[in-house]
């Protein structure tokens, strides 16, 4: 045996129980162990793929959740620009024109003019259009959802009106309901999910703001170029893109039908103002009114010190009340007189005059505030004359 044979015959007896003398089949055994068949070669393939679509789901998945999830950071901050944008304006932005191209004038800047919205959807109590992220002071891409679509945005009208008295009592006029709102309503009797049964058009628990996403399937939505994306089928989505104020908020549905992937955010005055007025940079509608009724006291003041009458230690003070002033909510304050003049024999606690705001709905009812005058408070303020 020759020395590579010998080799040969050290390796294969390593591994295998062999008679000492070299079998040469021993070789092809060694070679069929070290390959696979074709049922193998499948299994494998089968498993492989089983393992990629796994992972591509998986991926599919991840890429989806950061999206959404980019969105709802975004909304975040286009909140917090529209709080500091109020802070120093005393109203909110109007809507940017949504089709308008990369350069064209007014491109993501709100589109108004002192007081009013103009070349935007304007439908009864709001105005539509997108994120006027110029003017917010925020980037492009801000502008933008986690899809790269702009951002709808709906306004009150009213809150678009640069007047500190106004922004501090504003009321919502955007409605957000379960389903396509066919029936209105509390939700125990409709599928408004913001229903506070006040009376008027505005709603105090309503949203003064509404930013739509309209999702991965864009349906409705205006892209950075200024084009609309073809518009929804379903009745759930049809509504967040017909520009009236009511809107659906819902679970995500793959439903053929109606389907659903919208992100919305409304937001209330609450949600808008409570940062402003905690702090002192909007005072709430209360401190307007303590500032009214103390506006008119010193006016009844001034005018019955300047027309008193009769001698020292005697004088009458004739009691006259100024034009009607409006309150927080644009209704003049209604007044009720029970006294014409003031003595020094005047019992303190006799009510002079009663002053009434109608509250935020306009109407009487139980949200009225009145405030009575006593003679006691108005004895204090001439204390300095003779009675």
């Amino acid at each position: 045996m020759s020395a590579m044979d010998t080799l040969k015959h050290s390796i294969l007896s390593k591994w295998f129980i062999i008679e000492p003398s070299f079998n040469p089949k021993l070789i092809m055994m060694q070679n069929n162990y070290k390959g696979f068949t074709l049922v193998e070669m499948a299994v494998v393939i089968v498993i492989i793929g089983l393992i990629l679509s796994a992972g591509i789901g998986f991926g599919s998945t991840q890429i989806q959740s950061a999206k959404i999830a980019a969105t709802k950071q975004k909304q975040d901050t286009i909140r917090l620009a529209l709080i500091n944008f109020i802070s120093r304006n005393n109203r909110l932005p109007c809507p940017a024109v949504a089709n308008l191209a990369p350069g064209a004038t007014g491109y993501g800047a709100e589109a108004a003019t002192p007081g009013t919205c103009t070349s935007t959807n304007i439908n009864g109590l709001v105005a539509t259009g997108i994120v006027p992220w110029v003017t917010l002071g925020l980037s492009d891409e801000n502008g933008t959802d986690g899809y790269y679509n702009r951002f709808t945005y709906q306004v009150v009208l009213t809150a678009t009106n640069a007047n500190a008295k106004t922004i501090s009592y504003i009321r919502g006029a955007i409605s957000t309901h379960t389903a396509a709102p066919t029936v209105l309503g509390a939700p125990v009797v409709g599928n408004q999910s913001n229903d506070c049964t006040a009376g008027g058009a505005y709603n105090p628990c309503a949203a003064i703001v509404v930013i739509v996403s309209h999702g991965n399937n864009g349906s409705g939505a205006y892209t950075s170029d200024g084009t609309q994306v073809p518009v929804p089928t379903g009745a759930d989505e049809i509504e967040n893109t017909n520009n009236d104020s009511k809107f659906v908020i819902k679970d995500y549905s793959t439903s053929t039908t109606n389907p659903f992937d919208d992100i919305v955010l409304p937001l209330s005055s609450t949600d808008l103002l409570s940062s402003l007025t905690a702090r002192g940079s909007v005072k709430d509608y209360t401190s307007y009114i303590n500032d009214d009724l103390s506006n008119i006291e010193n006016s009844v003041v001034t005018y019955a010190l300047t027309h008193r009458s009769g001698a020292p230690g005697s004088y009458s003070y004739p009691i006259v009340l100024p034009s009607s002033l409006p309150d927080p909510w644009g209704k003049p304050y209604s007044y009720q007189q029970f006294m014409g003049s003031l003595s020094g024999a005047t019992i303190g606690t006799t009510v002079v005059y009663t002053i009434k705001s109608l509250g935020p709905d306009g109407v009487a009812s139980a949200d009225d505030i009145t405030n009575n005058v006593i003679a006691s408070q108005l004895q204090m303020d001439i204390g300095k004359a003779v009675w």
